[in-house]
């Protein structure tokens, strides 16, 4: 018996609970046990794994609007905001329209502003029915998200770069989307705007 009183099988101890899950579902198959009860839990465990895979990627993105957030108070950046650098509101469909790109990015295994059909940021989020007066798009494929935002405000102040999307005082709302790809790294988009 395990510390919690349940009986392990066979080398169990040091297994994942997914890998358990493999070795009693080959145990139910082995006993003969009914097809459609193995089926309802290993359904269960994907949507268990998936719901907490969502979980995990909504608190990676809201904590992305933390970091971006600070960074458009921070004393040290006055002379570029010019002090009218309001907090970012968070909007879904831009954080919709970005993860989309994240997870096609992450999918595809390619790394660029256009989607893989061409489409451009200001395209994407056009197509979603946003009004826009302004727009921008920071990408960034990074193993966290305080990496990629270090690695944005590392760039040279006073230009048009990533940085100056998240110092830009004309920009209201962002949405960010963060997906995570076979190679381990966090596909992260961020979409800003200035809506009509």
């Amino acid at each position: 018996m395990d510390e919690k009183g349940t009986c392990p099988l066979p080398g169990d101890r040091w297994l994942s609970p997914a890998q358990r899950l493999s070795r009693v579902a080959a145990a139910l198959l082995a006993l003969g046990a009914c097809g459609a009860v193995l089926t309802r839990v290993v359904h269960s465990q994907t949507l268990a794994d998936q719901s907490q895979s969502r979980s995990i990627r909504d608190l990676l993105e809201k904590q992305t609007l933390e970091l971006i957030n600070r960074d458009r108070a921070a004393p040290e950046y006055l002379a570029e905001t010019r002090g009218r650098a309001r907090p970012l509101l968070w909007d879904d469909r831009l954080a919709a329209v970005a993860r989309a790109h994240s997870e096609e990015m992450a999918r595809e295994g390619y790394f660029s502003h256009d989607s893989a059909d061409g489409a451009s940021p200001a395209e994407r989020i056009s197509s979603a029915g946003i009004p826009w007066a302004r727009v921008s798009e920071n990408i960034a494929s990074c193993r966290t998200i305080g990496q990629a935002e270090s690695t944005f405000m590392d760039e040279p102040k006073f230009e048009q770069n990533h940085r100056w999307n998240i110092l830009n005082p004309d920009y209201t709302r962002v949405g960010v989307g963060i997906a995570k790809g076979s190679d381990g790294m966090l596909y992260i988009t961020e979409d800003f705007a200035q809506l009509r």
